[in-house]
């Protein structure tokens, strides 16, 4: 094997090494960008010259096949990109025009449900009344024609409308209201969408400009996706959709492309009109409406800060479906209002509207890659033919620019390799939904997202998943014959080490997918907010502790104490958030420390008031400041990313601590003994509260079944003797470590006390 490299290919890599500097300097001068990108699609462009030229298989038909159609989806990549850097490269923020009081239009704000629970519209509509503006009227657009749903209107004072039954699906609904009401300007908003107070302030006044046909702003969701919660990535990875609602969205906004994305958005209403209403001809009635706004000439403003808050889809088949719902949406409006054929639109729109739909059909060429390997190591056919030294001189610098650019572009909204994962969960069922579009274009089928969704234990979905898991198994089948050969001295040496190494971090992206896939419980019926609102803390005797919330439910709240309390079971809390008081008693339900912390304290509510049950929403959706700070955590870089991925299967099997201590643990070292079935076994104290104590046995004893006593003293029948009934022990590396709870508690004070 050769593996001498000439001057060309070091030349080459001290580029990509620029490219990478550059990219590391672009937060500082963010002209450097168009710099680095210039960088990547050279190297890109060369690579590809060279892939052409001399890398194709062309031994039989097979092997051309096999080696054209990796070509051709690495071609579809590479375009990708230069789509994504047209998009993004100059992005545009929008400053809110000065907006006399005096002559506000009037908003109709229509909150769409369908088979949604009727809490999650109770909180909508509560923050939707909180909203500072006077000339405002709330609908609830009901296509499931509840009577329970009129009935949460009516108690909230807002206007119900009996929609017309899911005739043309979301967009039926909206037009059915539309022809209800009269307000010039119409928010519209999905059941879940929960705006801030100071919403239609940093919307309306765009208006001012006639030309402006639709606002629309970011959305953000407080709870974590899919591969946030199963994979355990949540301080890691940022949401799936932040890069477009934070990257993609601000980039179209310069070239006037920025389009409607069906809810948190403020539309005109002649505009609308003007276009026929909102769209029903496809899945997708969003970007087909803005499309055609566009086309007549109207503006579109992006307002790229988060002044709502949703639920993203909460397992695995609602994000397929909704997925497959965009990507069938989009392919629909291609051939319903094609961008390159719709008149009116200019050359910057029309390429970011197939940008848009050229980004569904991914799921093809991700197919690909994930079988290229296999081809070789299965049937001895070469994806590519090429030496490691090329390798090294024309595809790993192409790899390392692309690499470095990405993260100057997204920053903290994607890491490299993260994207791999997105789009394998995704390719088959994109793939077929494409294909499909070919027996049947028009199929308008429109299947909601559900909310409010509760698992009781871990599953997964063996029927949307199957073909992944057929994946894995070839792919290890694969890598066992390759490796096979390869020890055996059979075959191409350099090609079965390049598709062995691929194969392996195709396994793992598989693996990390299926993981993805495979859901963990989800017992909470109200979402939990991470909220840092000050509040008094009153305990029964009196004693009055001024402290933060850590995080807030309408059900509870956990907080964090600055010093020990010996706390009563009932206490009364004091929220002082978003300019108002919220006074709420409720029972401690969990007291406890994680090590290095503070004591935190959780805290269940007990029947709040309505008017309580009120204030506890705004103070956790309406501040305007309340997501300001949702995306400010530092994410990992491209190699630790990798390394977050190649260890999920790790993270995802490690057990959660459920921390449900009602008594906070003191660590309280010391030496002691404890008798089990009448030995007396040495051990070393671990921490005390005020019902129990850990310790750590020295020598392997018998599992306990019964009364356990612990000695401190000098002997065994000393006052130090403390009887216990054992809780829970565990055994590991020939000890065992034994948690107790103690008969008679009074001792503990004095242990607690002493620390020693």
């Amino acid at each position: 094997m050769n593996l001498f490299f000439d001057a060309q290919a070091y030349l080459h890599l001290g580029i990509a090494i620029i490219a990478f500097i550059g990219a590391r300097l672009a937060a500082r001068w963010p002209w450097l960008k168009w710099f680095v990108v210039i960088l990547s699609v050279y190297l890109s462009l060369r690579y590809f010259l060279w892939r052409t030229l001399y890398t194709l298989n062309l031994e039989n038909w097979i092997g051309i096949l096999i080696s054209v159609t990796l070509l051709l989806a690495e071609c579809y990549g590479f375009l990708a990109a230069l789509l994504f850097y047209f998009q993004t490269l100059r992005p545009k923020r929008e400053t809110v025009p000065r907006q006399d009081d005096r002559v506000l239009p009037a908003v109709d704000i229509f909150v769409t449900i369908y088979d949604e629970s009727t809490d999650i519209l109770y909180r909508t509509l509560v923050a939707c009344q909180a909203i500072e503006y006077p000339a405002k009227k709330i609908y609830v657009c009901d296509d499931g024609q509840r009577d329970e749903v009129r009935r949460v209107a009516e108690r909230l004072g807002c206007n119900y409308l009996r929609g017309p039954r899911n005739e043309d699906a979301k967009a039926g609904n909206l037009n059915h209201a539309l022809a209800a009401t009269g307000g010039p300007l119409i928010l519209t908003l999905d059941v879940d969408h929960v705006p801030v107070r100071t919403f239609l302030r940093e919307t309306v006044g765009f208006f001012q400009d006639p030309r402006v046909a639709l606002v629309q702003t970011a959305h953000h969701f407080y709870n974590p996706d899919i591969f946030q919660r199963n994979l355990r990535v949540e301080t890691v990875a940022s949401n799936e959709q932040d890069m477009f609602f934070h990257i993609v969205q601000p980039g179209r906004n310069f070239w006037n492309a920025s389009f409607y994305c069906g809810s948190g958005a403020v539309l005109r209403r002649s505009s609308l009109k003007e276009v026929g209403g909102f769209r029903t001809e496809t899945l997708t009635e969003d970007i087909h409406t803005s499309i055609l706004l566009h086309s007549r000439g109207y503006r579109s403003v992006f307002v790229n800060k988060d002044l709502a808050a949703g639920l993203a889809p909460e397992d695995f088949v609602s994000y397929v479906r909704q997925r497959k719902r965009w990507g069938r949406g989009c392919f629909q409006v291609f051939l319903r209002a094609n961008p390159f054929l719709l008149r009116g639109l200019t050359p910057g729109q029309r390429i970011n509207y197939f940008a848009s739909v050229f980004y569904f059909l991914h799921g093809l060429p991700r197919l690909i890659y994930l079988f290229a390997p296999l081809a070789y190591l299965l049937f001895r056919q070469y994806p590519l033919r090429a030496t490691v030294p090329d390798l090294f001189s024309f595809y790993f610098p192409q790899l390392v620019a692309f690499l470095s650019v990405l993260p100057a572009i997204t920053g903290v909204f994607r890491k490299a390799f993260w994207a791999d994962i997105y789009e394998t969960i995704i390719c088959f069922p994109l793939t077929m939904t494409f294909l499909g579009m070919f027996v049947n274009p028009w199929k308008r089928k429109f299947e909601v997202t559900p909310k409010g969704l509760l698992f009781s234990r871990n599953t997964i979905r063996l029927g949307m998943t199957w073909w992944m898991i057929a994946v894995v198994a070839l792919t290890v089948i694969g890598f066992w014959l390759g490796s096979f050969r390869l020890s055996t001295g059979q075959g191409d040496p350099p090609a079965l080490i390049i598709n062995l190494v691929w194969a392996f971090y195709n396994f793992v992206i598989l693996i990390s997918a299926i993981l993805a896939a495979y859901e963990r419980p989800q017992l909470r019926e109200m979402p939990r907010i991470a909220r840092s609102i000050p509040c008094e803390v009153k305990l029964d005797d009196g004693t009055r502790i001024d402290t933060h919330t850590r995080n807030l439910s309408e059900t509870g709240l956990s907080l964090d104490l600055h010093e020990i309390y010996s706390l009563s079971p009932e206490v009364e809390i004091d929220l002082r958030g978003d300019g108002e008081h919220t006074r709420i008693r409720g029972k401690l339900v969990r007291f406890d420390r994680r090590r290095g912390k503070e004591p935190s304290v959780g805290v269940r509510f007990h029947e709040p008031t309505e008017e309580q049950h009120q204030s506890l929403i705004r103070q956790m959706y309406s501040s305007p400041e309340v997501w300001a700070n949702a995306h400010t955590r530092v994410e990992a870089g491209a190699l630790p990313s990798l390394w977050k991925i190649a260890t999920s299967a790790l993270r995802v099997r490690a057990a959660s601590q459920i921390l449900n201590r009602k008594s906070l643990r003191f660590p309280v070292a010391g030496d002691c003994r404890v008798r089990i079935d009448g030995r007396i076994f040495s051990a070393i104290l671990q921490d005390v509260s005020s019902e129990g104590l850990a310790v750590d046995l020295i020598d392997s004893a018998p599992d306990p079944d019964d009364e356990v006593t612990v000695y401190r003293g000098e002997g065994e029948t000393s006052s130090a003797a403390l009887r216990c009934d054992p809780v829970y022990f565990r055994r590991s590396s020939g000890r065992m470590k034994l948690g107790l709870r103690a008969r008679t508690p009074a001792l503990l004070s004095e242990w607690i006390s002493r620390k020693s």
